[in-house]
């Protein structure tokens, strides 16, 4: 109630249009202070934050028209209240995140010397994994384009399973949904990665401590999820002004696609950056798109057309599901979600229903299978970058 207070009550449409307006010169900024080149900027400019201003307007006109663009200077006023709310909820991510760094670090002084010290790669190879990354979502964006009538038999399943009727997601609707949301694939990763090298030019690199802590984490990815994001993940969703400022882009859309960024526009901001440390997989080139994009996100952002596949966090989007915690129901999803004890024992269908692990496990198999594919057949990946890392261990 406290945090509902906070905030000012604003309409989903000019807050959507805000949202991306605001999003471009605040990353044109931060790209330009994190030092990357102007290469560099000008691809992220034309590539990446263009399509997202377009296409986010081409999207909120089809589903808003007009009302898109009343705004008031009240509305203005109110848009910057919320954002400097989130701001205050940013700080105390932030705040946790460089206690935690703060405290691995003094952990590191209890390893042998040969564990302690940090890797670096030259900037212009962090910003090259950045560009190929970006042309890969889009690839994975052309072939959801092509391959649509999959992505629509698989929304109209998840109503037949619980029994609802479908809200009948159109061709044209889908594909308007697969571009915009690919549009906006490079959210996190842009700002993740300019953080990170914020950091880095700052003298606080990520330590292999800290790679080490991130790892074990994405192994066990929706364990994590449940333990350091569900509650911020309903936060969101209950206060409806944060929601719409934070992660609204996540759930415009009817359905769920692979080429999310997995999060609002703003999301990454109010999450100190990053859920857990992804934003040190930022400065190892290709390891945020390997441990993140390329398994779990595409695991449980696909609606995939087959009833053994179908998962809570499809149902989280498809049907605006109360399960918080990606696909394991946390205990907090076990004790207040209604579909949680609605549709449990009728989705037993579902291979992820009945194995809980089974989301991680796909998750790692899925990024295993495309990293060989891009490594083998577009020469791109960490393994054909690795020799430029430069060890840096203590004296």
């Amino acid at each position: 109630k406290v945090v509902q207070e906070a905030f000012v009550p604003l309409p989903t449409g000019p807050t959507a249009v805000l949202n991306v307006i605001v999003h471009v010169p605040f990353m044109l900024l931060l790209n330009r202070l994190a030092g990357f080149s102007m290469e560099y900027q000008r691809f992220i400019a034309m590539y990446s934050l263009a399509p997202t201003l377009i296409m986010g307007f081409c999207y909120y006109y089809y589903l808003f028209r007009r009302s898109m663009l009343q705004i008031s200077l009240a509305t203005l006023a109110g848009y910057v209240n919320n954002w400097v709310m989130a701001t205050a909820i940013a700080m105390v991510s932030f705040t946790k995140l460089t206690l935690r760094y703060l405290a691995l670090l003094y952990l590191e002084k209890l390893l042998p010397s040969y564990l302690q010290g940090y890797i670096s790669f030259p900037l212009s190879t962090i910003e090259s994994s950045v560009q190929n990354v970006l042309l890969v979502m889009y690839g994975m964006g052309a072939l959801l384009l092509v391959s649509y009538p999959l992505w629509q038999a698989g929304h109209r399943l998840v109503f037949e399973l619980v029994g609802r009727k479908d809200n009948n997601l159109g061709t044209f609707e889908a594909i308007m949904e697969i571009l915009y949301t690919t549009s906006q694939t490079a959210v996190v990763t842009q700002m993740q990665t300019a953080l990170a090298v914020l950091q880095l030019n700052y003298g606080y690199p990520y330590h292999f401590i800290h790679y080490f802590v991130v790892l074990v984490e994405h192994m066990f990815f929706h364990r994590m999820v449940e333990l350091k994001f569900a509650w911020l993940h309903k936060l969101q969703h209950e206060v409806q002004p944060l929601y719409r400022l934070s992660h609204l882009e996540h759930h415009i859309c009817k359905g769920t696609y692979p080429t999310t960024p997995a999060a609002g526009i703003w999301e990454v901001w109010l999450e100190g950056g990053t859920l857990f440390f992804c934003n040190s997989l930022a400065l190892i080139p290709y390891s945020l798109f390997h441990a993140a994009y390329s398994g779990a996100n595409v695991v449980v952002h696909t609606m995939w057309p087959f009833k053994s596949c179908v998962q809570w966090h499809t149902l989280h989007h498809v049907l605006h599901s109360d399960v918080y915690a990606l696909n394991i129901p946390s205990k907090m999803d076990e004790q207040f979600s209604r579909d949680v004890k609605q549709y449990k024992d009728r989705l037993q269908c579902s291979f992820f229903m009945r194995h809980e692990n089974a989301s991680d496990l796909a998750g790692f198999a899925m990024a295993f299978v495309i990293g060989v594919i891009l490594h083998y057949g577009f020469g791109v990946g960490l393994f054909h970058v690795w020799h430029e890392r430069v060890l840096h261990m203590p004296a």
